[in-house]
This record gives structure tokens, C-alpha cells and sequence, in this order.
């Protein structure tokens, strides 16, 4: 019997869907496109070794990105090589918005105001029906979805307002400024 019959070759690429949907969650974004992911490149011809001040040797593997090539030396562990890469994007991120005009940097800001205050709304709008339905007599199961629902929506409204005031100010990368912006700023903006 043929295996396209039974559906072999859909499995296969369904199962090569879900381990790169897995490598996409587990492994590090790429710092230089934003859009791959680095893999791990295996065997033993690229492997560097790292002699330390302390004089202990690490080990570093070269993790290459799927789409654009972008390479980097890091450790096995996905861990420290995603630790590694988020440095590079925050680096190369404080650089570029150091270089951005206001005007630039207000387009920015008002993206995210806009998407700010679509959050809220449809926020907003999906609590008045979790209300409508407590009082209709829904079933509660049923209306505490839509309370969630809301939720969720408006801590990215939350999320959306604290990047515009981050890219306006420059408090990007810098500790304890949502502390400073929950306490002090307009969240709805």
C-alpha cells in the first residue's frame, strides 16, 4: 500500500511543523532580523574554546539563525545563548533609538498610543458584555471567559501605553522604570 494513502507525508510535515513551532519557543530570537530563531550548529568542527581568567575553559557552540545567517558564539545551553542574543537586540535597539529624530521616535509613540487605547476599548467593551451576561443569567463558566478575555486585552492596552511613554522618555533598558511609570504616569493614554 502506498504511503501517501495512509497520509505519511502530511504526518511528517505536520510533525516538522510542531518541532519548529517548539524551536521557535525554546530557542533564542535572532538579534539581528527579529524574525528567525538560532540553531544550535552541531559537531565538534565548531566548537571554540574560551579560556577564562579564572582558568577555567568554556566551551562555545556557534548558533546560527535560520533566515538570515546572523551568527553567534554562545554556550549549549539555550539559556545563556537566548541571554546572549537579548543583549545584542538591546543594544543595537538603544542605538537606534539613540539616533531617531523626535519626530521619528513621536511616530513611534503614536503607534503604540493606538494600539494603546484599541486594547482599552475592546477591553472595555468585552467587560460590559461579561456584565450583560452575569446579569441575563448566563451561565458563569461561559462568563468568566469573557472576563478573561477582557483581562488579558487590557494588560496589552497596559503593555501598548508603557512602550509609548518608554520610546518618548528613552527609559528604555532601564531598571525599575515601570515601577516609576505604574506609580507616577498616565496609564490611559
Amino acid at each position: 500500500m502506498p504511503a501517501s494513502i495512509l497520509g505519511v507525508g502530511l504526518l511528517r510535515a505536520g510533525n516538522r511543523h510542531i518541532a519548529d513551532l517548539w524551536k521557535s519557543l525554546t530557542h533564542p530570537v535572532c538579534p539581528s532580523c527579529d524574525k528567525g530563531i538560532l540553531i544550535m550548529q552541531a559537531g565538534e568542527e565548531g566548537q571554540v574554546l574560551d579560556q577564562r581568567t579564572d582558568g577555567s575553559i568554556l566551551t562555545l557552540h556557534p548558533w546560527v539563525c535560520h533566515k538570515c545567517g546572523f551568527g553567534l558564539l554562545a554556550p549549549d545551553d539555550p539559556a545563556k545563548a537566548r541571554d546572549s542574543a537579548a543583549r545584542l537586540r538591546n543594544e543595537r535597539v538603544k542605538e537606534l533609538l539613540s539616533g531617531m529624530e523626535l519626530a521619528e521616535r513621536e511616530q513611534i509613540a503614536r503607534g503604540h498610543r493606538l494600539h494603546s487605547r484599541t486594547f482599552f476599548l475592546t477591553s472595555a467593551l468585552i467587560m460590559c458584555g461579561f456584565l450583560y451576561m452575569i446579569a441575563s443569567g448566563a451561565t458563569l463558566l461561559l462568563s468568566v471567559n469573557w472576563l478573561a478575555i477582557a483581562f488579558v486585552l487590557w494588560v496589552f492596552g497596559m503593555k501598548r501605553s508603557y512602550r509609548a511613554w518608554q520610546v518618548m522618555t528613552g527609559q528604555l533598558f532601564v531598571s525599575g522604570a515601570l515601577w516609576f511609570w505604574f506609580k507616577n504616569e498616565k496609564w490611559l493614554i
